[in-house]
């Protein structure tokens, strides 16, 4: 799962710090949010500016997504563990402040949205330029800031490891968290294909229907497996569990089922361990196929 909330320009400061323009070429200090120790707040700090590779962008960070990684590398619970202190952060929109000798995909002015790994929390931020997109400027920063890791995210689980074809019908579990409308939105906008939404509360299904899905459940009302096999029929051959997963409808928390699906977070209950999280910074395991239980199959490192 994703949450995904938006962080700004709020420090306790004064009107004219929130409206701070940096100088390009790094010539002066610039603020940014620290993770100095797991699990305590994080610490506000002026920090020198470095200069850029050639393949690098600096960005002026208007609006950064908070997104459930965000918390749990905070935790040192990750499968990732930067190295003490750190800047969290993996996604953010801004304008483009300076580029390097051989950046020509974005130039100084534009709109920006980009992954950054972790640096994000901070008024600037410097990031390869593959990793940056240009938006048009109708498209407010504060909503473009919450795009790249959700829909990113669909977009990989879907097009690129399950190869959704038009048609075909994709269950989405915790359909009513930030990546599950994004799924939603992707399969059925861009890849035609059905959903059929799985979430813990009417409400939330109701808003999964009205994104666009086909049908909707609500776990906690019974099960999750019947309730699919009934919208399908029986025998039915395409339905899904954790992302999606084909010839077998069964609920996605039966380990010991033969079903193929995808999962994208740890979407309930506790924390995974971290050695099943470390599984999937493995090459040869970040393309597999592992139980939704398990953690996610979905990881960025790889791609």
């Amino acid at each position: 799962m994703t949450l995904v909330g938006v962080w700004g320009r709020c420090f306790p400061r004064t009107q004219t710090w929130l409206c701070r323009r940096a100088v390009p070429g790094g010539g002066r200090h610039y603020r940014t949010a620290l993770c100095a120790q797991l699990k305590q707040p994080l610490a506000i700090e002026e920090v020198a500016p470095r200069p850029l590779q050639p393949q690098e962008v600096r960005v002026d960070v208007h609006f950064c997504g908070v997104n459930f990684a965000d918390i749990l590398v905070c935790h040192g619970q990750y499968q990732e563990k930067p190295q003490l202190p750190f800047t969290p952060g993996m996604e953010f929109s801004g304008i483009v402040l300076e580029t390097g000798s051989e950046v020509h995909s974005v130039k100084e002015g534009d709109q920006v949205i980009g992954v950054s790994g972790y640096n994000g929390m901070a008024e600037e931020c410097i990031t390869d330029q593959k990793m940056l997109w240009q938006i048009p400027e109708k498209v407010p920063l504060l909503e473009a800031a919450a795009l790249p890791v959700t829909y990113g995210t669909a977009l990989l689980a879907l097009e690129h490891r399950a190869c959704t074809q038009p048609g075909e019908t994709v269950l989405v579990t915790a359909a009513a968290g930030a990546t599950g409308l994004a799924v939603i939105d992707v399969a059925t906008n861009v890849l035609q294909a059905k959903v059929i939404a799985a979430a813990g509360s009417d409400e939330k299904c109701q808003l999964a229907m009205q994104r666009g899905a086909q049908a909707s459940v609500n776990y906690t009302r019974g099960s999750l497996k019947e309730a699919v096999q009934q919208l399908l029929g029986v025998g039915g051959q395409d339905c899904g569990g954790g992302l999606r997963w084909r010839n077998h409808c069964l609920f996605a928390s039966q380990p010991s089922a033969s079903e193929e699906y995808l999962c994208y977070g740890a979407v309930l209950g506790s924390i995974q361990k971290a050695e099943l999280s470390r599984l999937l910074q493995e090459p040869h395991l970040s393309s597999s196929v592992l139980p939704a239980r398990a953690h996610s199959a979905i990881h960025w490192s790889g791609f």
